[in-house]
């Protein structure tokens, strides 16, 4: 019962589902750039490269979770998978640029066109397929929010860009960074995040909620993004104001999503449920030390480090066991019609999947609590967290071979391989 309601809202009905294989290859890169950001987190540190292959991790899921979710949702049109891969794939090489341009490639005038034309071509999409739909108001309103700030990002980061690669002064440059990962993080991230756990959360649970609760929360925090944004450049207290209200805004909606998780029907919280309650402390954490931090500046990196390797990377990866699960459940049944497919409740290898939530729960927690004070031992905290990530990454991949290598008979890889024997 709970997994057919998961394919209903995630999959969807057989009309509105869209070819998985865009999304798959989207959702595909976004977890190689995750496993990049690990291993440059390992081996240069919290350097820009850095920090934006996580950013591609978070775009790249993006592009293919949207993909599957908006016809789903809000009813918008479907999209063909060639078109939504192209997208990804020129996303992942505008990142690929980007980021060797960080370590000192001359390549930031390409990333820069690359990035700004897949992202005005992909917002210009989303926001007229969010206008073709015909359900989910309060959803679509808050997505488009979310794509226009991602927008907005991406053209500050364009010109940021090219002023790194010698087109102006970097002092502007860097001026502008805080307004730019406002908008990437809380906008574009927060919102979109927070937006699909009214729908996720519940979903889920299996609980008698039909979502987190009211709207008004998540309403807020885009309103205080916005105002944070704004004033970042030039006004401590709009700043303030703005940090206040999303730090208000996370703790209603976590006592919501404290609220939905209790009147679960489950007696046993599903995995991805357990990453993004450990993921929600961290939202909230992020959101006090970024308000902290506009009076001690020195814990601003800590704010960044929570909401990226924590909140926003955690929520993403328990999310992704359920999306991959999705998509490769519903390619096996199209290809083997026939075939008794293991239940997607029990294909997660759990023991993985925990194991990975407490290294990056450590890892990322102690980053960010040595980065402002005990610089000498965030190297133990990169490694426990690099890890953590592997660990969940090969958690992804054990629960997509489980059906991606599936044959007509219902036998897995490893099935198969004990007849061999």
């Amino acid at each position: 019962m709970a997994d057919s309601l998961y394919a209903n809202v995630v999959i969807g009905e057989a009309s509105l589902r869209n070819d998985p294989r865009g999304s798959a290859f989207a959702i595909a890169l976004a977890l190689a750039f995750y496993l990049a950001g690990c291993a440059l987190l390992v081996t240069t540190g919290p350097t820009f490269g850095t920090l934006h292959a996580f950013a591609a991790f978070i775009v790249l899921t993006a592009v293919g979770a949207l993909n599957q979710l908006l016809p789903v949702l809000t009813h918008a049109p479907n999209a063909h998978a060639g078109t939504v891969s192209a997208l990804a794939l020129s996303f992942a090489i505008g990142f690929v640029f980007l980021i060797a341009g960080f370590y000192g490639a001359p390549t930031f005038a390409p990333a820069s066109a690359i990035l700004g034309t897949s992202a005005i071509v992909w917002v210009g999409w989303g926001i007229y397929r969010l206008a073709c739909g015909r359900s989910e108001r309060r959803t679509r309103t808050l997505l488009a929010i979310a794509l226009v700030a991602f927008l907005t990002a991406v053209g500050i980061g364009a010109a940021m860009a090219g002023q790194l690669g010698g087109f102006g002064h970097t002092t502007s440059a860097l001026s502008i960074a805080p307004v730019h990962a406002m908008l990437a993080i809380g906008g574009f991230a927060g919102i979109l995040v927070l937006t699909i756990s009214y729908r996720f959360v519940p979903m889920f649970a299996v609980a008698h909620a039909e979502r987190y609760g009211h709207w008004e929360p998540a309403w807020g925090a885009a309103l205080g993004v916005v105002v944070a944004a704004a004033s970042l450049s030039g006004s401590t207290i709009g700043t303030r104001i703005g940090l206040a209200a999303i730090v208000v805004s996370l703790f209603v909606l976590g006592a919501q999503h404290i609220k939905t998780i209790t009147s679960r029907l489950r007696a046993r919280l599903d995995v991805s449920l357990q990453y993004g309650r450990v993921a929600w402390t961290f939202a909230i954490g992020a959101a006090l030390t970024a308000f902290v931090a506009t009076w001690i500046p020195g814990i601003a990196p800590s704010a960044v480090a929570l909401a990226l390797l924590g909140w926003l990377s955690m929520t993403i990866l328990g999310y992704t066991y359920k999306v991959v699960g999705f998509l490769t459940w519903q390619s096996a049944k199209a290809r083997a019609p026939a075939a008794r497919l293991p239940a997607l409740g029990s294909a997660v290898d759990l023991p993985l999947a925990y194991v990975a939530l407490a290294l990056i729960t450590a890892g990322a927690l102690a980053a960010a609590s040595f980065m402002p004070f005990a610089q000498q031992f965030t190297r133990i905290a990169y490694d426990v967290y690099a890890l953590g990530g592997i660990t969940a990454i090969v958690a992804i991949a054990r629960l997509a071979a489980l059906y991606l290598f599936i044959s007509e008979e219902g036998h897995g890889i490893e099935t198969e391989r004990r007849a061999a024997r």
